[in-house]
């Protein structure tokens, strides 16, 4: 049995629920994405979110996200992820807000860069049974990771706050919150990808996902890998595999064992040439909404805030009638996904392709 089956990650339940839409009608989500906030406490250089030092602006209310969780429940969401385009601790009504995800009883999932993650908020997730804690970690030293976090000492307290709460997390005897680290590649870090594995089998944690840097701006470009980095990438990837096996630590290290991985923002999701849902490029569209910190919604987070506001609209409505999600998925039946989708994770895609593959024919 792997990690995944009996969850709202597991390709063949998402599968099971999209082929509903096809037989009984509209479906609700099986994932909800919410970002309470844009703002952060770091001020990383490959970050895209250009709003993270501006005062919040239009953030939806305390109220609003709870009611919006509600509402996910009604709809059959499954799984809750809070993150943010920058940190969402950063909100000190957070706290609530994940309470009241596992109160109605969904699996909750927090991405962090885990500086805030403090004593009580430790104790608050075991005692609700989250489910996961994903930290963002983009070094195996303080050296790598604080030039790459734009902040000194921020490598030591995430360090030390993963390690609260794994401790308490074994103190315990409970198996949840499970802790996951999250890295992106540049050419800064690309050295450390086997130890990177070693922390994060220190850390207590079950698993790395290695994601591709997307480039935009000239501080992004300057962290890309040139054709003789990319060209060792594929040894150092293997080399970080073999460790990954021999400590059991899951990770995403298969897809840079090329250099296709590379290519993020410069090729379309494509899929095989089946009829309906079996050849869409991206299923998203009908098993994950992502609402942003004002409300606008979106499929992915490639696509962020290009649908409907659910500031002042049901969740529901928006999910079932919003212009812009029924134009992505018109679109992806058509095998034709919209230009941005190019800027995809290789990771996203993977496990798209498995929820695909497990559609009935």
């Amino acid at each position: 049995m792997t990690a995944d089956e009996d969850s709202p990650h597991d390709p063949a339940q998402i599968a099971a629920r999209i082929a509903r839409w096809e037989r009984d009608g509209i479906q609700g989500p099986m994932t909800l994405e919410l970002y309470p906030t844009l703002a952060c406490n770091l001020d990383c250089v490959f970050c895209d979110t250009t709003d993270r030092h501006r005062p919040p602006v239009a953030e939806l209310s305390a109220a609003r996200l709870l009611q919006i969780v509600e509402e996910a429940a009604a709809m059959g969401v499954r799984r809750v992820f809070v993150l943010g385009g920058g940190e969402p601790l950063l909100r000190k009504d957070t706290p609530a807000l994940l309470h009241r995800i596992t109160e109605l009883g969904m699996e909750g999932v927090l991405t962090t860069n885990g500086t805030l993650l403090s004593p009580p908020l430790v104790e608050q997730l075991l005692a609700d049974r989250w489910a996961e804690v994903h930290i963002s970690l983009d070094g195996a030293t303080a050296e790598v990771h604080d030039a790459l976090r734009g902040q000194a000492g921020a490598f030591r307290r995430t360090v030390r706050n993963a390690c609260r709460l794994s401790q308490a997390r074994r103190a315990r005897g409970l198996d949840s919150p499970r802790l996951a680290l999250h890295f992106v590649l540049t050419n800064r870090n690309q050295h450390q990808l086997a130890e990177m594995v070693s922390l994060a089998h220190a850390l207590g944690a079950f698993r790395v996902d290695f994601d591709a840097l997307i480039a935009y701006r000239p501080e992004q470009l300057a962290l890309q890998l040139d054709e003789a980095e990319a060209a060792r990438l594929p040894a150092l990837a293997q080399q970080a595999l073999e460790r990954a096996h021999a400590l059991g630590i899951a990770t995403t290290l298969e897809s840079f064992l090329s250099r296709d991985a590379l290519r993020r923002g410069e090729v379309l999701p494509t899929a095989p040439s089946l009829p309906g849902l079996r050849g869409a490029p991206c299923l998203k569209a009908w098993h994950y909404l992502v609402v942003q910190a004002d409300g606008r919604t979106s499929p992915c987070c490639v696509l962020a805030g290009e649908g409907g506001s659910v500031a002042l609209q049901p969740l529901a409505e928006t999910w079932e009638h919003d212009p812009f999600l029924n134009r992505v998925r018109q679109g992806m039946v058509k095998g034709q996904p919209l230009p941005r989708c190019s800027e995809c994770s290789w990771n996203i895609l993977t496990h798209e392709a498995r929820i695909r593959a497990a559609l009935p024919s």
